[in-house]
């Protein structure tokens, strides 16, 4: 194994074994027995589900008409992301915050919400999916550790800092509906007297905001307390974001950032309240990752594929079963 980002020899052997530990945890636990594998990588067995899962990647992204052996260059192609990915962050002694973990565990929540059926047939696990989310999350750290402040590709805050502030507004939102469902659970409008009554309603509430006479949450009260079920949410919104109304942006960052404002389109009406976020802000630190993404764009991929060299290997037989099994599966 060819380590391409040290010259230091203590260093390069302390990564090697650190490898050795990681190809240790995607092996098989019975890798004694003479039984075949679909996926090795460095002449290490990769375990059967996340072999798999790498193969219905590659048939997701090219489709089952795509020839095999090209299929299986890119099921080789990601399963050494993934195993680079995880050696790099482990090689920089990257570790999850307990926050971060609740995010893998939420985010494999969801997806088993909706594909756990389909991956319990094809033999992908909840914690097959761990394992691949915690290196999503690996990606993202060491994106800080290469770019953020102290790392070797280090971008400045400033210029950090000034691409939030172009593309993110941070308000404080009320949120109340123009439409109702009907007894078939379809959307309609509400008749026209009872937008009016919501319309006086936010702006007597946005009034009294600016008046210094009620706070955002007081505002929230009041208008639930008076039939309109609502809730104050604190926002950060990225300008291509389409979850709020056309020029929905546009309105908040040109607003008063000291004086709440009502936003209306079609179906929504909402109480606005701009927000002021320093480079200190917690709002601006979650962001990081996104505005350095924005910014370099697939240059993380570039340090992650170059940092080891892999060499995959497949076996054709076993790989076939599981493209069979996938494609089986898949077409039910």
């Amino acid at each position: 194994m060819i380590l391409n980002f040290s010259k230091n020899w203590g260093r390069a052997l302390s990564l090697v074994l650190c490898l050795a530990t990681l190809l240790s945890l995607f092996t098989f636990s019975s890798c004694s027995k003479n039984k075949e594998v679909a996926l090795t990588l460095n002449d290490t067995p990769i375990s059967d589900d996340v072999a798999i899962y790498f193969i219905d990647q590659a048939t997701t992204e090219l489709g089952f008409d795509a020839r095999k052996s090209v299929l299986e260059e890119k099921t080789i192609e990601l399963a050494s992301g993934y195993f680079k990915t995880n050696s790099l962050a482990h090689a920089h002694g990257i570790t999850l915050s307990l926050d971060e973990k609740v995010g893998v565990s939420e985010k494999v929540d969801a997806t088993w919400s909706i594909f756990g059926g389909y991956y319990s047939k094809i033999g992908v696990t909840r914690e097959t999916l761990t394992k691949i989310f915690t290196a999503d999350a690996y990606r993202d750290k060491l994106i800080l550790a290469y770019y953020d402040k102290g790392g070797p590709e280090e971008i400045s805050q400033n210029r950090l800092y000034a691409n939030f502030k172009t593309n993110y507004v941070v308000f404080q939102a009320i949120t109340g509906y123009f439409t109702t469902s009907d007894l078939e659970g379809n959307s309609v409008q509400l008749p026209q007297s009872e937008i009016e009554t919501l319309i006086l309603k936010f702006q007597n509430m946005k009034n009294m905001v600016n008046a210094g006479e009620q706070d955002m949450e007081g505002a929230a009260d009041y208008l639930s307390e008076s039939g309109i079920q609502c809730s104050v949410q604190t926002v950060v919104l990225h300008k291509d974001d389409t979850s709020y109304p056309a020029g929905f942006f546009r309105k908040v960052q040109t607003a008063d950032k000291k004086r709440s404002t009502v936003i209306a389109s079609n179906e929504y009406i909402f109480l606005v309240l701009p927000g002021e976020a320093n480079a200190k802000s917690t709002f601006f630190k979650e962001k990081k990752v996104e505005i350095i993404k924005n910014i370099v764009g697939s240059g993380i991929d570039k340090t992650i594929n170059n940092a080891y060299e892999v060499e995959g290997d497949i076996d054709s037989s076993s790989f076939n079963s599981y493209f069979a099994l996938i494609k089986g599966v898949k077409k039910k």
